[in-house]
């Protein structure tokens, strides 16, 4: 795999993580952060270095991948592809399964092979547990399975086999929807219910922008501002990816400034006409509720939010059913979601910036 530059490494999370799951301190853990936050690059970048270095097979898999008519299919016909390479290479201390196409020890591992018979997930974890040493399963953005119908048997089968097996089979979920992970995770009704250790994905800070300077400095031989570049960073609601491009933009065109960088992503960032129009979708109490969750609000249905809603409505009174009934419809939308504290947030903050805009007008 071609050395990436601009990514900034986090082993000792990778690290941390990797103890926690060696040492029984836990058997599952769940990251959680919204897209573009570097998820999939930490998976594979730190956390699968890691692994191997602890003696771990590691297979990754991510659902956002495939489409919805074939997610189920593919994640079984990849899985035991993978279990069957492990068990063939067994030797092999170090395997890595689950990404299209693989050098490893000089042999290329592809997910192109014969023809699997459909199995059972948690059969085929058995087979993966019976593997000399442990794995690693990485399913990353897995709350796609909960969004597609009929997927109820899988996920049972997948909960099933690692519950069973979780001393040689340990698994690091991510996802960017908490929406969709409680209702694999949460919901008291649903197979994941309290299986999975969840975490935050700790955002990156100025240490990032930092880093990104310092790379610059190295291929230009060019000083930037960090104190600059950070409250971009944070202009840009410290979104590696965005920053990332910006120093990329500068590495190529060493004649670029910061602010002409700056001008060029941010107007791109900013260009937020599709939230008006995403706006004027949402009915008045849908908008007012919105509102309140940004002004940091939580009891949504208490006499007193309830009286400020009527009255901005324009009516005598309306029922808390009435507002359960607006959250849950911008909850399917994935417009709001439950944070790990389960209190309600905006899911985009760009979306999120731009109606506080609005509402300072």
């Amino acid at each position: 795999m071609q050395e990436d530059i601009l990514y900034y490494p986090r082993r000792e999370l990778a690290k941390s993580l990797i103890v926690s799951l060696n040492s029984g301190v836990t058997t599952a853990i769940t990251l959680f952060a919204p897209r573009r936050m570097g998820k999939t690059q930490f998976l594979l970048q730190d956390i699968v270095p890691e692994a191997q270095a602890a003696d771990l097979n590691v297979f990754y898999f991510s659902f956002m991948d495939e489409t919805a008519s074939n997610i189920s299919e593919e994640f079984r016909r990849s899985l035991s592809i993978f279990a069957q390479n492990a068990q063939k290479t067994s030797g092999i201390k170090k395997f890595l399964g689950g990404i299209t196409q693989v050098e490893f020890a000089g042999l290329g591992i592809s997910r192109e092979a014969k023809q699997i018979e459909p199995e059972r997930i948690s059969e085929i974890i058995a087979c993966i547990a019976n593997l000399p040493h442990s794995t690693l399963l990485l399913l990353d953005e897995v709350q796609e399975l909960a969004r597609i119908s009929h997927t109820e048997g899988i996920i049972r089968s997948l909960r099933t086999g690692l519950d069973v097996h979780k001393n040689k089979v340990k698994v690091i979920f991510t996802g960017s929807s908490t929406n969709g992970l409680q209702a694999m995770f949460q919901n008291y009704k649903a197979p994941f219910f309290q299986f999975s250790h969840a975490l935050d994905f700790p955002l990156l800070g100025k240490e990032f922008s930092d880093f990104l300077a310092d790379i610059y400095y190295q291929r230009t031989q060019k000083q930037l501002d960090k104190d600059a570049l950070y409250v971009l960073f944070q202009d840009m609601n410290s979104v590696p990816l965005y920053l990332r491009s910006l120093i990329q933009d500068m590495i190529i065109n060493p004649n670029l400034s910061l602010a002409e960088a700056a001008s060029y992503r941010l107007t791109q960032l900013n260009d937020k006409s599709q939230y008006l129009r995403q706006w004027q979708q949402f009915s008045l109490l849908e908008q007012l509720l919105i509102e309140l969750i940004l002004h940091g609000k939580k009891s949504l249905y208490s006499k007193e939010i309830c009286d400020l809603i009527a009255e901005k409505l324009g009516v005598d009174k309306i029922s808390p059913s009435k507002i359960q009934a607006a959250l849950r419809k911008l909850s399917n939308q994935e417009i709001i979601s439950k944070n790990n504290q389960s209190f309600l947030v905006i899911n985009d903050a760009l979306f999120a910036e731009w109606i506080k805009e609005q509402i300072q007008k």
